[in-house]
């Protein structure tokens, strides 16, 4: 027993995030060709391995976790679950569950990255608020009920897009660059499924916003990574230079 805690003590586990990632990527394919193909069953399988393993690959990578983050990756799950479904009161719940997991991001990313300042973020929000209106005039009356849920998911897509891009503006860094193409993907995945639902028929349109939201996960991830590693460096730096 002794030896098994022993084993357990000094095991790298960032020996893992490699094979983590080749799985998560894998996994994605799968329920990639599984949408292409409209697989119901197979979907069932491979969607809801996609945020435990992506959970499993950051506590690996991190050194020091991110409670708000694995709280969002939770209610992203969540939300994956209650959309395999087409039921309509399984689709509001999901949507509601994903709608936390916008705002437990929000919250996140609001504490690690500076506030860009009002203009910046206003005129970074102005591209999100176009092409939301645009959507919005397209599919506000076939969502119906959940039109109302739509209006509040763009208004924190909008605000929140607007601080990315406000923050890459003023500061082109790669962890702000991974923040805002993960943004983007994400209004892309929200955006393409709504017309998907309602306009696009076409095969080819349909593995679209998974493809989005894949990488969009992974690139949020390496937002995360890359900003807690800074902020590391920047801790060894004050401690060998104190200040007098």
């Amino acid at each position: 027993m002794e030896e098994l805690l022993g084993f357990f003590k000094s095991f790298n586990k960032t020996k893992l995030v490699v094979p983590l990632t080749a799985v998560y990527f894998f996994v994605a394919l799968v329920e990639i060709v599984a949408e292409s193909n409209k697989d119901l069953a197979l979907i069932s399988m491979a969607k809801p391995l996609l945020m435990p393993i992506l959970l499993i690959l950051y506590w690996c990578a991190s050194r020091k976790p991110n409670v708000l983050f694995i709280l969002a990756i939770v209610a992203a799950w969540c939300a994956n679950l209650f959309l395999i479904s087409s039921a309509m009161d399984m689709i509001i719940t999901g949507t509601i569950m994903f709608l936390l997991y916008r705002i437990l991001v929000i919250l996140m990313v609001l504490r690690i990255t500076k506030f860009p300042g009002t203009l910046p973020m206003v005129i970074g929000s102005l591209p999100f608020l176009f092409l939301y209106i645009f959507v919005s005039t397209l599919t506000y009356k076939e969502l119906g009920e959940r039109f109302p849920l739509f209006i509040l998911q763009g208004i924190f897509l909008v605000l929140f897009g607007g601080f990315c891009l406000g923050a890459y503006i003023l500061k082109s860094s790669k962890a702000n660059s991974y923040l805002l193409a993960s943004t983007v993907l994400f209004t892309a995945a929200q955006f393409i499924t709504l017309l998907k639902m309602f306009y696009i028929s076409f095969t080819i349109f349909l593995p679209l916003p998974m493809i989005a939201y894949v990488f969009g996960q992974y690139l949020l991830l390496s937002y995360l990574l890359l900003e807690e590693k800074k902020k590391r460096r920047y801790k060894q730096i004050n401690s060998q230079n104190p200040k007098s």
